[in-house]
């Protein structure tokens, strides 16, 4: 029984040292990733949309790899609750993102609508001066420059809609991501911080005994 319970005890801590190894190498990932996405450093609604979509899709990877390394540290209680207090931290932060990435959303589908509608009013603009141009009204019917009218608010009408679907796709899926990996984390956090994780600890102990 004695070379049993060795044994087992030889195998968990094997198993812990792989999620750990793990775990860091899933956290270095998702750092280095967001570093490098991140620099040389932009501005704008869009560059801050684009960067929180990446980060967003990345998550689970910071998601899995905090949970290993949580895992690896389980039978430490101090270091498992700090541990547990930092994805508690993690996942409100990142269900303010959540947050975040849908106002900014809303903000960049705003500004590319507008930029649309001016570029549209500027060409349309274009047209209606065309017609006073002798040259230009020489080899055009009245038809024609309606017709140009037209065609550009159908166009201006067209790139609306693709923008607005393309913005609140991104948006949601973002959105999405941060909300179901903050509820992950607020969920190891709890289970780190509360009875299950103490029973956890106390459970470990008892069968190294």
């Amino acid at each position: 029984m004695l070379g049993v319970s060795d044994s087992s005890f030889s195998i968990s801590l094997s198993g812990q040292a792989i999620s750990r190894i793990v775990g860091l190498t899933c956290i270095s990932g998702f750092i280095v990733d967001m570093m490098a996405l991140t620099f040389p450093l932009g501005s704008g609604t869009a560059w801050r949309v684009g960067i929180l979509q990446q980060m967003g899709d990345r998550s689970i990877v910071l998601l899995i790899g905090i949970a290993l390394l949580l895992y690896s540290a389980w039978e430490n209680q101090g270091l498992r609750k700090n541990l547990g207090a930092g994805c508690m931290g993690l996942g409100a932060l990142f269900l303010v993102l959540c947050l975040f990435i849908m106002r900014e959303s809303f903000s960049l589908h705003s500004q590319a609508v507008n930029n649309i509608g001016n570029q549209a009013s500027q060409l349309q603009t274009q047209v209606e001066e065309s017609r006073s141009n002798p040259d230009v009204a020489a080899n055009a019917t009245p038809e024609d420059f309606t017709q140009a009218l037209q065609a550009i608010e159908v166009q201006a009408e067209t790139l609306k809609q693709n923008t607005t679907t393309s913005i609140t796709r991104v948006g949601l899926a973002g959105a999405s991501n941060f909300a179901i990996v903050g509820i992950g984390l607020l969920s190891l956090g709890r289970m780190a911080l509360g009875p299950v994780g103490r029973a956890g600890g106390r459970s470990a102990k008892t069968t190294r005994k």
